[in-house]
């Protein structure tokens, strides 16, 4: 919404705004004198204004939004809003269940190796301190969310579906339904557009576009571009042959961590290759990407131990953080997780226990229910009782001071310090930043 705040201030149009909480977003707005903000709401704004924007987090009940629909005010989603700022630009959308900002960003730094264009993405980009940049070029660069088919707004002219895993199961119901509207946002594609698929991800196999040109990436099957003599050339970060159309263009080094991020990288050079930059260009704007806050993010160390922080909140990117953490050979891995919205740890809750198992200790948090209210039976509590129950040593710890004094005392053993978490969990992480 910030980054939307951002756009709409270029087109000179005045905006007010509430949230529930305060963060670096709405302050730098404020500083900027784009915003004129309220924490909890505030009547008056909805009177002024012209239209009334909401995103998918805000429940029906929201009390301006009752108001709004009360005295006809034009009522948007945030969606509908991306969708129509997004016209005027050749748009490039980038969908998938994980890997969406990251991939968003590395996709803007190879295109600014030639361009100038408009982005809006989904976390705070370390390159420019910021999740909007407002560009010269007519080119459109945007985090593309599947959650209540918000994603169907947009129409791409570059559309990405980096995977398709069970997500947002509150909303979906099922895997069946998300993988259908993944399927209507592939067909939102411009007629001779491109659509990129991951070929090694099975849910992306049957997507389908007859009017674009569909491309696909890959490590492990045959695609038009692939990652081969994948290397780990430091602790955690790789190397790798960038084969496209069989031909070796060259070889890529991350500086960001983790395997998982060569399909974002092959994505980001995919469209770098369309937008016809050279590939020296497109391997330096990966290799120089300074990567995202909250991904991966390495908080604090010292001879000892490190606190890492990343917005992981699913099962499958709890995974690739523990895979990557065991690559810093550490003694101990302590995973410290907040889990997000009462649905998502009902729906997978197997899978947690699963992924979370995987950790030497777990430190559970109370759950951070976003947009919703509690489901009975469904607790952090009762998550740290099955994993104990299983023979994982868990703890569980009601606030964040209890968890820090923790991190404090044992800060001077062998230990990763995994802080884990899309909600306000980053309020714990960054409080080490100062210490």
């Amino acid at each position: 919404m910030s980054a939307i705040a951002h756009l709409l201030n270029d087109k000179r149009i005045k905006i007010y705004g509430s949230d529930i909480s305060f963060n670096k977003q709405i302050d730098n707005l404020i500083k900027s004198e784009i915003l004129t903000f309220s924490k909890d709401g505030n009547k008056k704004f909805v009177d002024r204004c012209d239209a009334v924007i909401y995103s998918s987090a805000i429940p029906n009940d929201n009390k301006d939004l009752i108001y709004a629909k009360k005295i006809n005010k034009k009522i948007f989603s945030r969606a509908e809003i991306l969708g129509e700022l997004s016209s005027a630009y050749k748009t490039i959308s980038i969908a998938g269940a994980h890997g969406k900002t990251t991939s968003t960003g590395l996709v803007y730094n190879v295109l600014k190796q030639n361009y100038h264009p408009t982005l809006h993405i989904g976390g705070v980009l370390k390159d420019i301190n910021s999740n909007v940049v407002i560009g010269n070029d007519n080119i459109f660069v945007t985090e593309a969310c599947e959650f209540k088919d918000n994603f169907l707004s947009l129409k791409s002219n570059i559309a990405v579906i980096l995977n398709i895993k069970p997500e947002h199961l509150d909303y979906f119901k099922t895997l069946e339904n998300e993988i259908n509207s993944y399927q209507k946002f592939a067909s939102n594609t411009c007629k001779d557009g491109f659509l990129i698929l991951n070929n090694d991800d099975d849910n992306c196999k049957n997507i389908k576009c007859s009017h674009a040109k569909i491309v696909t990436f890959a490590i492990k099957n045959n695609a038009d571009i692939k990652a081969e003599n994948i290397i780990e050339y430091v602790e955690g970060k790789y190397k790798f042959d960038c084969i496209y159309k069989n031909k070796n263009l060259g070889q890529i080094y991350l500086s960001c961590y983790g395997k998982h991020n060569i399909y974002n990288a092959l994505v980001a050079i995919l469209i770098g290759l369309i937008f016809e930059i050279e590939f020296e260009k497109i391997k330096n704007g990966i290799e120089t990407f300074k990567g995202i806050e909250r991904r991966f993010e390495i908080i604090k160390q010292n001879k000892y131990s490190m606190i890492i922080h990343d917005y992981a909140h699913h099962p499958d990117e709890i995974d690739a953080n523990i895979n990557l953490c065991r690559e810093l050979k550490k003694e101990k891995l302590i995973v410290i997780f907040q889990p997000h919205t009462f649905t998502r740890t009902h729906d997978l809750y197997n899978q947690f226990i699963s992924s979370l198992s995987r950790a030497d200790e777990v430190w559970l948090l109370p759950i951070y229910p976003a947009r919703e209210k509690a489901i009975k039976g469904v607790s952090s509590y009762n998550l740290k009782k099955d994993l104990k129950n299983i023979g994982v040593d868990a703890k569980y710890f009601k606030n964040f001071l209890q968890c820090k004094q923790e991190i404090i005392k044992l800060s001077h053993t062998n230990t990763v310090f995994l802080i884990l978490g899309a909600g306000d969990i980053v309020e714990l992480a960054y409080q080490f930043y100062k210490s």
